[in-house]
């Protein structure tokens, strides 16, 4: 079987209500220079369906039966949505440093001073790398631009975590894996 295994989750942090028993953020923020925004415990009961994220191919018409449980999902991409305000500077370094005129005419960052400014905070990665963690997923690594987190697990922990099923489709002589339903997450990683 060619596998064409992959699987993007689009997790949004946005979520805004008082933390509990969070660190404190005053030195971890500042590494990143971001506030946190996963401030609100972890509450499973309450998903919400990420739409947009199956495949066109993994339709009924292509469907041959669900993946086995234990069918090794490897590299799988969680990739984190930056807040409106970090959006906005974005878009505003990106304008100057096109612009001739501006202090930051064709002044790039490194991957790693973006990641800082326009990444994830140190918190927000740490908790959603432990709640990976608590599915039984391996977090292999996250990305210089802190938006990006790379996992592995097996189709039962996807189904598990995510609330949805990984399929078999089959077209044109490939068959490869689509998850259907879409992809349900907590709502504390999301605000609509």
């Amino acid at each position: 079987m060619k596998n064409g295994t992959f699987l993007a989750a689009l997790i949004a942090l946005t979520v805004a209500a008082p933390a509990q028993n969070q660190p404190d953020l005053a030195s971890t923020t500042a590494a990143t220079n971001v506030r946190q925004l996963i401030t609100k415990p972890l509450d499973e009961s309450q998903r919400t369906v990420l739409k947009g994220n199956t495949h066109p191919l993994a339709r009924w018409q292509h469907d041959v039966g669900s993946a086995p449980s234990s069918l090794p999902m490897e590299r799988m991409l969680l990739v984190l949505k930056r807040s409106a305000e970090q959006q906005i500077a974005l878009r505003e370094l990106l304008d100057s440093q096109q612009d001739k005129f501006s202090p930051n005419y064709h002044k790039w960052l490194t991957p790693d001073a973006f990641g800082k400014q326009f990444g994830a905070s140190d918190l927000d990665i740490q908790v959603v790398n432990n709640w990976l963690q608590t599915h039984g997923f391996r977090v292999a690594q996250v990305s210089h631009g802190r938006t990006i987190i790379e996992f592995s697990g097996t189709a039962a922990q996807v189904q598990q975590a995510f609330g949805t099923a990984i399929h078999q489709v089959h077209r044109e002589g490939t068959t490869a894996l689509g998850q259907t339903p879409a992809i349900r997450r907590s709502r504390w990683l999301w605000r609509q």
